[in-house]
């Protein structure tokens, strides 16, 4: 407030009309500057407050977009687990698949060690059958003989009894072995047959065995290949989490810098003393 008290003081001891007007001008002076001086620091604090308005807002906009990035961080974080999850559940999957792997595999081997087996004693059933002809041939070629001999008998009649007597003892004995050597004969064809039916049996399971061997692989590899897809998309759901996370904690720094440097206020008090207005600067 403006001091007019020596004004006033002149006012009261004033004699003459000239030192009335001197002082009522003077008085008139000191009020009109502290009304300017008044309406000036008015501006200011008009243009201050226009200032701090748009600096709130400023501060409010930083607020709403730290307050989206910490939300796409927290929705980028679930999205990551999510990812983990369903790694594991992949790479789970595919160990499950890997052991199924190992044990058709080893019913393959089991399957394929059998069917060996089998052939072998195929093969070996096959040699006792071509030893059973090669007996059988034998015995025919005594049967011929022994015709042979017969007919010679016959042709001769001072030996005729006792080679035709002879003839039919050994005719008899080769027809035993002769009806032996067929049932032999019989025997060994069947055995032979089995051999082959186990053996085409054994070769069927070893090729369902491998089918399946060759299934188990493909799920293998496209469990390999959900999984190597699942890490992929982990590092790069990653990545945005700490970018995201990087580009929240710089807003929120920018926003932090900018209310520190707004901490500085305009006030204004009445002063007790002399019922003026005082401007007052507060500080953070």
């Amino acid at each position: 407030m403006a001091d007019i008290s020596q004004e006033v003081e002149q006012l009261r001891n004033a004699e003459y009309g000239e030192e009335v007007r001197s002082a009522f001008i003077s008085c008139m002076e000191k009020i009109h500057e502290e009304n300017e001086s008044y309406n000036n620091i008015k501006t200011e604090v008009a243009k201050s407050a226009a200032t701090m308005k748009q600096q709130v807002e400023t501060i409010n906009t930083k607020s709403a977009e730290v307050q989206k990035a910490l939300q796409d961080l927290t929705t980028a974080i679930s999205n990551g687990k999510t990812q983990q999850t369903a790694l594991e559940t992949a790479t789970k999957n595919g160990k499950t698949q890997q052991t199924n792997l190992e044990n058709v595999t080893k019913s393959a081997k089991t399957q394929q060690t059998a069917t060996e087996t089998a052939t072998k004693n195929g093969k070996s059933q096959e040699t006792a059958l071509q030893k059973v002809v090669d007996n059988a041939k034998q015995i025919d070629s005594a049967i011929q003989t022994s015709v042979s001999a017969a007919n010679a008998a016959a042709a001769n009649a001072n030996q005729a009894t006792s080679l035709a007597s002879a003839a039919a003892g050994s005719a008899n004995q080769a027809a035993s072995t002769a009806n032996t050597a067929a049932g032999n004969a019989d025997k060994a064809t069947k055995a032979a047959n089995e051999a082959e039916t186990a053996r085409a049996n054994a070769e069927s399971s070893r090729v369902r065995a491998e089918e399946a061997r060759s299934h188990a692989e493909t799920a293998r590899a496209n469990a390999e290949t959900a999984r190597a897809n699942s890490e992929t998309s982990r590092n790069q759901n990653e990545e945005k989490r700490q970018a995201d996370t990087a580009d929240a904690i710089a807003k929120a720094k920018e926003a932090t810098e900018l209310l520190v440097n707004q901490a500085n206020t305009i006030a204004f008090r009445i002063n007790e003393s002399d019922s003026g207005l005082d401007v007052v600067i507060l500080s953070a």
